[in-house]
């Protein structure tokens, strides 16, 4: 089913077609679990809301009208699932290290040919702006990694958050504001200080 477009295999979830359902969640997967890794306080809970938002989608799948791109629809469902079970816990998420061998999209694949001290260095780097990201705001903090990590559209992060896009657009610009600021230690010790950066060197 692989010729199938994403909303075409949607459609045909609507009739209970398996098939169907697992084509769209090998394509879907790791990006949903991508979200959540960002989002949620720990892997482990990133693990269990992937499969909630997967278990969501079947269940609503007689509810589906394909008004738009299906990577909008399934977004909606991983954040409602997402904001609900952050007002259950009722506490501030909690910080944690990003693990550059297993955050998707962190760090590029380190060849064997490369020495142990590169090999440190870019962990730390990773690890530095794995916890830039997470301590973001959660309204920043969300529009930024549906914007670079996922690669959606504004207006395609407005109709996930329900929000007007140049709400989007002001979140963006504010959420790469403070990650600059909270960089600015990392450049400066990889860079120099004197040197001036590219502005689109984040986000």
């Amino acid at each position: 089913m692989t010729n199938y477009t994403d909303e075409e295999l949607m459609n045909s979830v609507g009739n209970q077609d398996i098939s169907a359902f697992e084509e769209l969640f090998g394509r879907y997967e790791r990006r949903v679990f991508g979200f959540f890794y960002h989002m949620a306080p720990n892997i482990e809970e990133a693990r269990d809301c992937t499969q909630e938002t997967f278990l969501r989608l079947w269940k609503g799948r007689a509810g589906y009208t394909p008004t738009g791109r299906f990577s909008t629809y399934i977004f909606q469902i991983a954040k409602n699932h997402f904001l609900h079970e952050h007002q259950k816990r009722k506490s501030r998420i909690t910080l944690r290290h990003f693990d550059g061998d297993n955050t998707p999209g962190c760090l590029q694949e380190q060849t064997p040919s490369e020495n142990g001290y590169h090999r440190a260095v870019a962990h730390e780097i990773g690890l530095t702006i794995g916890e830039a990201v997470a301590s973001l705001p959660e309204i920043h903090r969300m529009v930024y990694i549906l914007s670079e990590e996922q690669k959606l559209s504004y207006k395609q992060i407005a109709d996930i958050l329900d929000c007007p896009v140049g709400t989007v657009s002001s979140r963006k610009v504010e959420a790469v504001r403070k990650l600059r600021k909270l960089l600015e230690p990392l450049r400066d010790e990889v860079l120099g200080k004197d040197r001036q950066v590219d502005k689109s060197e984040v986000g």
